[in-house]
């Protein structure tokens, strides 16, 4: 019970659904082709990113475990053709909360997380955002799982709220594996060997930051995007693996907006009372790639 206490954690804090082992440490780099911007003779931008994420569960009981964990990561990227230099934007977060697990069939995750999403140029006085997950987790047989939940944020752009459904499935031959939470990912893996996967993996990521430069004082970037994956796992040794990561991101923005041009509510992607100006000039979609390297704990049987 306790490994199961400590799986529901990881479910939850890095929104997978790894049924024999969980992901202690991660660390991930990506970057994209020149990405033109949509004016004419504007010039493009690529975009780098790279992140960190560490979870540390301490079970308590049979039933019980603290969550702990934290995170960090940069972007770099043009925002506008206008500007002489690329923009640094950061996410540095912590996870805390509890599992409980109250039958064989139902247990719950409850997250807080604090983070500042910047450009720091403010330092500490603005990009402070806080967020709050519950989730339910049902287990339906061994190899297939349910969970519901909601997620909320205290965007730069107003509150957000997400509805979340998630489903784990795993094959009769354990080769074919399906960890979906919607709608924030989808990963599908195929188990070639005993040290190699093949897969894809959809991403929706939405976040907000806090900036302030000479060309847009006060302000704040509303990044979507939309992430499809290919890719290739190798288990590096038992606890250590790599995923190279081909894809192509849809619909993406990074929207500049006064900091006082907000929305009334966002639910998911969907904004309510939406009257903002756009304040810089979007760049068009295109292919991305990205590394990903975790440190793996393998659960006993």
């Amino acid at each position: 019970m306790k490994y199961r206490t400590i799986l529901i954690f990881m479910v939850c804090c890095s929104f997978s659904y790894a049924q024999d082992y969980i992901d202690i440490g991660k660390f991930f780099v990506s970057t994209t082709p020149q990405n033109s911007f949509n004016r004419e003779n504007a010039g493009s931008t690529a975009i780098h990113e790279f992140g960190l994420q560490i979870d540390f569960p301490i079970v308590l009981d049979s039933t019980k475990a603290l969550l702990i964990g934290g995170f960090a990561n940069r972007t770099d990227v043009f925002l506008d053709p206008s500007l002489s230099e690329a923009s640094q934007l950061y996410i540095v977060g912590a996870k805390i909360g509890l599992n409980q697990v109250y039958n064989e069939k139902w247990s719950g995750t409850y997250l807080l997380f604090p983070k500042m999403a910047t450009d720091f140029s403010s330092g500490f006085r603005r990009g402070f955002q806080f967020g709050v997950l519950a989730l339910f987790s049902q287990t339906k047989t061994k190899k297939l799982k349910y969970s519901y939940g909601l997620f909320y944020n205290s965007e730069e752009f107003g509150p957000l709220i997400v509805p979340i459904f998630g489903i784990y499935y795993k094959s009769p031959n354990d080769r074919l594996e399906a960890s979906i939470l919607l709608p924030l990912l989808v990963d599908i893996n195929y188990t070639l060997g005993k040290r190699t996967n093949i897969g894809s993996n959809f991403d929706g990521i939405g976040n907000s930051f806090a900036i302030s430069n000479p060309s847009f004082p006060d302000t704040y970037v509303n990044r979507n995007t939309n992430d499809l994956y290919f890719y290739f796992e190798y288990e590096l040794t038992s606890s250590l693996n790599i995923r190279f990561k081909t894809g192509y991101s849809f619909f993406r923005n990074y929207r500049i907006y006064d900091e006082n041009d907000k929305v009334d509510l966002s639910i998911s992607s969907i904004y309510l009372g939406d009257n903002r100006t756009i304040l810089n000039t979007d760049f068009k979609d295109g292919f991305v790639f990205k590394a990903v390297l975790r440190y793996r704990f393998n659960l006993p049987d």
